[in-house]
This record gives structure tokens, sequence and C-alpha cells, in this order.
């Protein structure tokens, strides 16, 4: 009889408390947890009544609340100087990196934002990258110490934002442009630093424009070719403009070409080239690209 008493509780308890149980499920489901993210931007614009919402591939990962932002531009500082650097970058200005980061601006100041923490993690007065595609998720970065270089990916700890410039230079090859050492300037000093922050070569006091493996070129009241052990190449040759691109290095008198692997050598390659306003070469599938003015002119295979 008393078995009986507990089975009768039992069944009427499952009654009570398995549609509660249902019914809690039920809710769980349908209520959004407080961290997720809401997507109540029909257009899916950047900016929509006050918050920025960062989407990637059509995902909504995360939104800020700001009443006074904008996206963060970038500015190219570098016709301040003679470096050859890429000029013809045309993707889309960044507003989110990657799965982990997201940038704008807020009143004056450049945000690096993450997305997942949902948190602002650094300020800086500006931004530079070359709207290309690259071989590192880069951003050079300005705060009041100076530039420094910081990379999204993780592949290389920060540089520090010691350097009164810093700029990339234009060596595009495949159509990535090389991200893994950059032009600096401390002081009276010019560096190449490796993408960890390493020296490339020992300080010069002369303007650095370009670089490869073998040779160093510098503008110092005009422009000047040396190997690393600071030896001088083609010191009487007339030069308007040099460049260097794989292992070779591009000598310009006005429209005249003269191509050198070995400075201290024969010309590899000579060619006239037509008038043009902005050069710039590039490797494609171990090819040498001629582009002038946003136009391929010649391919060398040398």
């Amino acid at each position: 009889m008393k078995d009986k008493k507990t089975l009768i509780t039992i069944i009427v308890l499952l009654v009570i408390l398995l549609p509660m149980g249902v019914i809690g499920t039920i809710k769980n489901f349908s209520v959004p947890n407080k961290d997720e993210v809401v997507d109540d931007n029909p257009n899916k614009n950047f900016i929509y009544k006050n918050k920025l919402y960062f989407y990637l591939d059509g995902k909504l990962l995360s939104t800020y609340n700001c009443s006074n932002c904008d996206i963060a531009n970038v500015e190219i500082d570098d016709d301040v100087y003679k470096t050859n650097y890429y000029k013809n970058g045309n993707s889309i200005v960044y507003t989110v990196i990657n799965n982990y980061y997201g940038i704008f601006k807020e009143n004056n100041e450049i945000k690096l934002y993450n997305l997942v923490s949902k948190s602002v993690i650094d300020s800086y007065e500006k931004i530079k990258y070359y709207k290309t595609l690259s071989s590192s998720k880069y951003l050079i970065t300005k705060k009041s110490s100076g530039y420094g270089v910081i990379f999204l990916d993780l592949s290389n700890k920060p540089i520090a934002n010691e350097y009164d410039y810093i700029s990339v230079a234009s060596h595009l090859v495949d159509g990535i442009l090389d991200t893994s050492k950059f032009i600096a300037k401390k002081n009276n000093n010019w560096y190449i630093l490796n993408s960890d922050g390493s020296l490339f070569i020992e300080p010069v006091g002369e303007e650095i424009v370009d670089f490869n493996d073998n040779y160093v070129i510098t503008y110092n009241n005009g422009y000047h070719i040396y190997d690393k052990n600071k030896v001088e190449y083609l010191s009487n040759f007339p030069k308007t403009k040099v460049y260097a691109i794989d292992k070779y290095v591009m000598v310009l008198n006005n429209n005249q070409l003269f191509v050198y692997e070995n400075c201290g050598g024969n010309i590899l390659k000579y060619l006239e080239l037509p008038s043009y306003t902005d050069i710039y070469f590039s490797v494609n599938k171990g090819k040498i690209e001629i582009n002038a003015d946003g136009n391929l002119l010649e391919t060398l295979e040398l």
C-alpha cells in the first residue's frame, strides 16, 4: 500500500514538473544570451543609429555604441621622403581586420577594437597600410611617441612606437606586398628592420629609399647604391631614380632603364621607355613586370 502511494506521488510530480522543464528549455533557446550580438541593422551599414557594426563575410561579429565615430582612414605620408613605396592600392579600407579585431575612428583617435571582448585595446593618432594584399596583417601606427608596427595575425610581436617614420618598400611578388622588412628613420639614422624588430643592416646616415638582399639604395643629393659592406657602386653613373626588386637593381636615367644583378659587373638589360609620370616594378611568376602610370609596359625574363 505504501509503495502504491509512493508511485502515485511520483506520477503527480512528473505531471507538474515535466511541462515546467520543457517551458524552461524553450525559454532558454528563445531568449538571447546577454553577450549574444543582435543584428538590428537592416542594411548592414558600418554605422547605424549611433552604433558601429562589425561584419565579416556578411556575419555580424560585434558592435560598439558610439555617437561620434567614423571609418579609420589611412594616411600615407611617404611622399615626405624618397621611399619607393606602393602607390596603386585599391582595396577597401579596413573596418574589420579579422575575426578578432576591428578598427575605427572615435573623435580624433583611431581605436583598435577587440571584437570578442568588446573592448578598445589601443589608440593611435593615425594608421598606415598600402591597401593591397600583403604577406602579413600589419598596421603601421603613429602615437605621440612615434611610429611602430603591429601584426594582427600575431605573426610577430609589435615594433615599438619609437621611430620618426616607417614605410614598406614596394616589393610586390605575385600580387603580394612583402612586409617582412620595413624602412625606418629615428633621429639622424635610417634603418631596415626585420618584422621582428631586429636590424637587417646596421643603421646608415643617408636616407634609405629601397633595398634587396645585396644592395641598399640611399638618397643624399642624388641616388647611391651600396652593398652591405657600405661599398658604393655606379657612383659616376647618371641616376634619376633607382629601384631594387628581387635580386635586381633598376637604374633609371630619365627614360633609359639599366638593369643590374651585380652592380660591379655588366648591364644585364637595357631598355628605352616611353614617357611616364610614375613607374614601379614587380615580380610575377618569376618575371619582372614594368608598370608605368598603372599600365604594364613590359615583362622581362632575366
